[in-house]
């Protein structure tokens, strides 16, 4: 579907990567590819939200079992960043949840003619509220590229989707005390440029060794996976 749609979102990241990415020092994200992440691979943005995506960081960092991001996270910060997208997956939208439906028509009818079982959305851990392991969904968009790459058909720019999580804001509301708008962009070019939020500033020359220090301790600890595939 196509749209011409330029908006402010929000990367939560360690601070080294913030500050390099804002220099040019580090010229793109890692794509995320993790066979249970929520709108298939993808870097992945929260659309118009800083406390979220701080919020994201900061459990990512509290949590390295968890393996949240691509990058570890040992001083949680949040970068900004400005998205023109001119082909977009939108599912908040009839078309794009219908596109969806359709490609997991398609690969329930594949996955039968060999044999396998899909793969499913649960919880990651016994302790997790949400449901956080999204191996069908992410197997679906995966599908989704893949279909459009063999009819070459136009890829996405990127794929949008608005996800409930936390508790109730009240009893039986519609409105969760984490629910927010995330997008897994696949095309770098869509991201036009990096800033940063309001109220943040570089890392001081000491400020960022230390930071460095941080992340090399977390990467020469090696993290832990605990969520199965």
């Amino acid at each position: 579907m196509k749209s011409a749609h330029c908006l402010v979102a929000y990367h939560g990241c360690d601070a080294v990567v913030r500050d390099d990415l804002v220099t040019q020092r580090l010229k793109k994200l890692d794509h995320s590819q993790n066979q249970y992440d929520w709108l298939g691979p993808g870097a992945y943005f929260f659309e118009g939200d800083l406390k979220r995506a701080l919020l994201f960081a900061e459990a990512s960092a509290a949590h390295p079992e968890k393996m949240f991001t691509q990058r570890p996270i040992a001083t949680p910060a949040a970068v900004g960043a400005v998205l023109c997208v001119s082909s977009w997956l939108d599912m908040t939208t009839q078309e794009g949840l219908g596109e969806f439906s359709l490609a997991l028509e398609g690969m329930n009818v594949a996955f039968q003619s060999e044999g396998k079982d899909l793969p499913v959305n649960r919880p990651a851990a016994d302790d997790d509220v949400d449901i956080i392991y999204r191996a069908l969904d992410s197997a679906v968009f995966s599908f989704m590229h893949e279909i459009r790459e063999q009819r070459q058909l136009a890829p996405f720019d990127a794929v949008r989707g608005a996800f409930p999580q936390g508790s109730p804001i009240a009893e039986n509301s519609g409105f969760r005390q984490h629910t927010h708008v995330q997008i897994a962009v696949r095309n770098d070019d869509c991201i036009v440029g990096w800033f940063l939020p309001e109220g943040a500033e570089l890392l001081t020359a000491e400020q960022y060794n230390e930071a460095q220090g941080r992340l090399a301790a977390i990467v020469g600890a090696g993290r832990k996976r605990r969520i199965r595939a």
